[in-house]
């Protein structure tokens, strides 16, 4: 396109990522006879022809094309993670695990390490029998 050659013919041999913003701090900053000027004020022109041809594009479409455009990136991501999803548990079965009671956890002291504080039983602490008193 036209804004296309024109930006590249203003750029010359910079790079394209040097170009601010249009409306940005930095663009404002930019002197007026600066070709980044112009060159951000073609982008965002360029990126709003795009925008509204893809907007025009969409009212020409019936309601079921349309919603099935608007929802397709929706639809691909959906149908990418539908397989994990469908491996975890539901909260019926989250439920059902929890309420199950499991023994508890027995308390071993272990060998370089400190005393362990037996929960519930103040002053109690269970130690290594090789550890030093």
């Amino acid at each position: 396109m036209w804004a296309t050659a024109q930006a590249t013919a203003l750029l010359g041999e910079r790079d394209e990522d040097v170009v601010p913003e249009y409306g940005s701090l930095a663009w404002l900053r930019l002197r007026p006879s600066d070709p980044l000027r112009a060159v951000a004020v073609l982008r965002a022109a360029e990126l709003w022809r795009r925008h509204r041809a893809y907007e025009v594009w969409l009212d020409g479409l019936d309601a079921d094309e349309w919603f099935r455009e608007i929802t397709a990136d929706a639809n691909a991501y959906a149908a990418s993670i539908a397989g994990a999803l469908a491996r975890r548990r539901t909260a019926a079965e989250m439920r059902v695990a929890q309420s199950r009671r499991r023994p508890p956890h027995r308390l071993v002291a272990t060998p370089g390490w400190p005393p362990i504080r037996v929960p519930g039983e103040p002053g109690r602490y269970l130690k290594h029998p090789g550890a030093a008193a």
